[in-house]
This record gives C-alpha cells, sequence and structure tokens, in this order.
C-alpha cells in the first residue's frame, strides 16, 4: 500500500508542475513546446555520519565507490522537463537501493567498537519544478523552484564489542519527507556541438537540510536532437528522525560521476 500511495503522490506532483508551466505559458500550443528526456547513470560514493540520541556512532564513515558497487541492489534514474518561451517545468526521480553487504567501520573511542552499517539504505527522491529562463530557449540562466520528496528507509544496526560482551542495538526508520526547493542552473556552449551546465539547489522543511550540486558536459548531434552526457554530482541530506527507542540524527553524503542521454524533441 505504501508504495500505491508514493506513486500516486508522485503523479500528483507531476500533473501539477505540469498545469502550473500550463498556466504560466498561456494557450502556447503544442508545437511552441521543447521537451527533453534524459535517462541517465549516477555511481555514487556513500557518506554517513551517524548520531543517536547526541552520541556519534559512525565516525564519519564512508564507503567507497568500490564498496557502493559491491552493494549497489537497483538504482533508476530520469529527468524530463517541458519549456515553452520563459517558463516550464522539470521532474526528475531517482530510486537507490544500497544492500546485501555489510559494512564495518571502526569509530575509535573508549568503547573500543566496531559499528555495522546493515547496507539496507533505500532512497526514492523525486523533484519537481517549475522553470523561468531569461532567455527563453533554456540556454543561460534559469531559476529552479519547486518540491523535492524523498522516501528513506534505513536498517541501521550499531554493533559494540566490548571486553566483556558484544552488545547490539537495531534502528529500523522510514519516512517520507517534504522539501521546498530553490536553486539556478546555467546551460552554455562551446561551439556547434559541446554544451556545459551548472546546477545547485538548497531544499529543506522535511529534511533538515538538503544540498545538491552538479557540473557536466554534452556532446550534442543532429541539430541537438541527441546529446551524449557526463558529469559528477554531489548532494548532501541531513535527517533528524525518531522511533520508539531513540533520536537518530544521519547525514547521508553521496557524490560521484554521471552519465547518460538526452532526447530533445
Amino acid at each position: 500500500m505504501r508504495a500505491i500511495s508514493n506513486t500516486l503522490a508522485r503523479l500528483g506532483i507531476i500533473a501539477l508542475a505540469i498545469a502550473g508551466s500550463l498556466a504560466f505559458s498561456g494557450a502556447a500550443s503544442a508545437a511552441d513546446w521543447t521537451w527533453r528526456f534524459a535517462p541517465y547513470v549516477w555511481v555514487p560514493s556513500l557518506g554517513t555520519d551517524l548520531e543517536v540520541n547526541d552520541q556519534e556512532i559512525s565516525g564519519g564513515a564512508e564507503v567507497t565507490m568500490e564498496d557502493v558497487v559491491d552493494q549497489l541492489d537497483f538504482v533508476g534514474m530520469a529527468h524530463f522537463e517541458g519549456q515553452s518561451g520563459r517558463h516550464g517545468f522539470l521532474v526528475d526521480t531517482l530510486y537507490a537501493n544500497f544492500g546485501d553487504e555489510d559494512v564495518r567501520v571502526h569509530p575509535g573511542g573508549p568503547l573500543n567498537g566496531d559499528v555495522v552499517v546493515d547496507g539496507d539504505l533505500g532512497v526514492l527522491l523525486t523533484e519537481a519544478a517549475g522553470l523561468y529562463n531569461p532567455a527563453g530557449d533554456g540556454s543561460g540562466w534559469s531559476l529552479i523552484y519547486g518540491v523535492r520528496v524523498f522516501d528513506v528507509d534505513e536498517d541501521i544496526e550499531a554493533r559494540y564489542e566490548l571486553p566483556a560482551a558484544t552488545r547490539s542495538r537495531t534502528y529500523e526508520l522510514g519516512t517520507t519527507l517534504w522539501d521546498g526547493l530553490v536553486g539556478a542552473r546555467y546551460i552554455g556552449s562551446w561551439g556547434e556541438r559541446w554544451r556545459y551546465n551548472l546546477r545547485g539547489d538548497v531544499s529543506g522543511g522535511g529534511t533538515e537540510l538538503t544540498w545538491n550540486t552538479m557540473a557536466g558536459v554534452g556532446y550534442a548531434w543532429a541539430d541537438g536532437r541527441h546529446t551524449l552526457l557526463g558529469g559528477y554530482r554531489y548532494m548532501q541530506i541531513e535527517l533528524d528522525e525518531k522511533d520508539e527507542r531513540a533520536e537518530v540524527k544521519s547525514t547521508i553524503t553521496l557524490n560521484g560521476p554521471y552519465f547518460g542521454y538526452q532526447l530533445t524533441f
């Protein structure tokens, strides 16, 4: 039932984004719209910083790209946007599940304890936003404004190896968080075929704070209808959640290269 409700919520977000951009664009015909669809692959490193009842237990441990590739169960990502004149919208969806392999970190300290992150981290991220592009053709600066929705499921096992015994505690956290989103992007070109893009945004409300930055290049052909994309993305998500046993503050950092293909029509 939760998956169904999440899907319906996202369909509602997409419908609102499209309706809002149509309202901005007035009675624009279908021929006035430019559409872009881009499936892509992001291969991030996963960093975690965890506090339980204000006690840090992860030591800012980071899982490298090699570890993530070994543990990545599934990832799916796609970007879609439309623009008519100065106004448009975008929808971006990412789902990643990291699991199967436990990651052992050594925070040190007097307890001499190991912390085992069970590798069961699921993140479903949907962005729906309006675009305002003064140039009216997608190039140059654009204002981004909208919402970012997170579905986060974390299973965290904290296991401490003490001289006399081994003690374990497990925290199972799942929530849906809604953030207000604002940011900007810049799209430029080198000659006829090469493109470059920069994006930065911040969101908050459901999460404590989320930062997202991207920088990339593209090679276009067939009058710009086809573009190969590549670049780097960094995202930091700060969460503050409570279950029946504890308050868990966690910072999830995802950063790494991305590759994709964009179809413009």
